[in-house]
C-alpha cells in the first residue's frame, strides 16, 4: 500500500515507523519535511501530510500513533459506533501502566491491559468492543452506565463471561464496584430482570390471574405478551431500561401492540425507569385497570 493511502486512512497522519516499514528512507522523509510534503506535529515521529485537512478521526489517530497505545473508554465507544455521549478528549490506555506526558486533548488511563483486550477496528488500535463496554460501565455515571449496559446486552456486545473475567482477573480495578451493581442485568438480560421485578411486585401485592410470556398469534405470526391477564384481555409490556436493540425489534413490538389492540386487548407499557424509579406508579396503573 502506498504511504499516501495509509495517511489518508489515518486522517492525514502517518508515523516515521510506518514510513520506514513501507521502505521510505529517513533521508526522503527529511526532504519531504523541508519541502512541506510532510509537516511535523506536536508528537515526535508523527507527521501530517502537507495540505491534508483535519478529518473527524484525526484526533483518535494522533493519540494512538503518538502514544503507541490503544484508544479506549468513551473514545473507543465512539469508534465502535455505540452512540454514546462522550467528552471532548481522546481516551487511551497504556499497556504497561507507565506514566506518559499527556498530549493536549488526550486522557491517559493507566491500567493493565491483556493482549486479547485490544484489536484493530477500521485500522485503528482500539480496545475490543467488550472491553470498551466494561470500561465505560465502570467509568460513566450509574445512569449512563445502565443505558449502555442495556444496549450492550441486547446487541450482544457483552456477556456475563466478559464480566466475570474482568472481576476475577482484575480485582480492585477502578470501576469494578459499579460493574458488580450492573452484573445482575447482564446475567440474564436486562429485559428478563425487568420482567422478574414486575412479577415480584405483582406477587407482593397479591395480584393474581396473570401469566408471563403468554403466546399470542396474529396475522400468521407468533408473539409473546410479557405479562398477560387473559380473562380481562389486559397486556403489560416491558421495554428494558433504555431502548430496544434494533429497529427490527422496535418495529416488532409496535406490530404486536397494534395486533393486541385490534384483538380487543388493553395494553400498558412500562420502561425500566418506571420499575426502578416509581414502582408505586406502575402498580397503581395496573390495579386501576384491573378494577375497571
Amino acid at each position: 500500500m502506498q504511504w499516501t493511502r495509509v495517511a489518508e486512512l489515518q486522517g492525514g497522519l502517518i508515523s516515521r515507523g510506518q514510513l520506514e516499514a513501507l521502505g521510505i528512507p529517513s533521508s526522503t522523509v527529511s526532504r519531504w519535511l523541508r519541502s512541506g510534503r510532510l509537516v511535523r506535529t506536536p508528537a515526535a515521529g508523527v507527521f501530517r501530510v502537507g495540505g491534508a485537512p483535519a478529518a473527524p478521526a484525526s484526533a483518535a489517530w494522533f493519540a494512538a500513533l503518538s502514544s503507541h497505545s490503544p484508544v479506549s473508554f468513551v473514545s473507543a465507544a465512539r469508534w465502535w459506533e455505540m452512540q454514546l455521549d462522550d467528552d471532548a478528549l481522546v481516551h487511551i490506555t497504556r499497556f504497561d501502566r507507565r506514566r506518559l506526558d499527556w498530549p493536549v486533548g488526550v486522557r491517559v488511563h493507566r491500567v493493565a491491559l491483556r493482549g486479547d483486550a485490544v484489536t484493530r477496528h477500521r485500522g485503528l488500535l482500539v480496545t475490543t468492543r467488550a472491553e470498551t463496554v466494561l470500561d465505560c460501565m465502570g467509568w460513566l455515571s450509574l445512569g449512563r452506565a445502565r443505558v449502555l449496559a442495556d444496549r450492550a446486552v441486547q446487541q450482544r456486545w457483552i456477556t456475563m463471561a466478559d464480566v466475570d473475567r474482568r472481576l476475577r482477573a482484575q480485582r480492585g480495578r477502578g470501576g469494578n464496584r459499579q460493574i458488580r451493581l450492573l452484573a445482575p442485568f447482564i446475567g440474564d438480560g436486562a429485559d428478563a430482570e425487568s420482567e422478574r421485578r414486575l412479577q415480584r411486585m405483582l406477587r407482593n401485592a397479591n395480584v393474581t390471574g396473570w401469566i408471563a410470556h403468554l403466546p399470542f398469534f396474529a396475522g400468521g405470526r407468533r408473539f409473546e405478551i410479557d405479562i398477560a391477564f387473559p380473562e380481562l384481555k389486559l397486556a403489560i409490556e416491558i421495554d428494558g431500561y433504555a431502548y430496544h436493540s434494533s429497529d427490527d425489534r422496535f418495529q416488532r413490538d409496535r406490530t404486536k401492540q397494534n395486533a393486541l389492540i385490534a384483538a380487543g386487548w388493553r395494553v400498558l407499557r412500562f420502561t425500566w425507569a418506571d420499575l426502578d424509579d416509581r414502582p408505586g406508579y406502575v402498580l397503581a396503573q395496573i390495579l386501576q385497570l384491573l378494577a375497571a
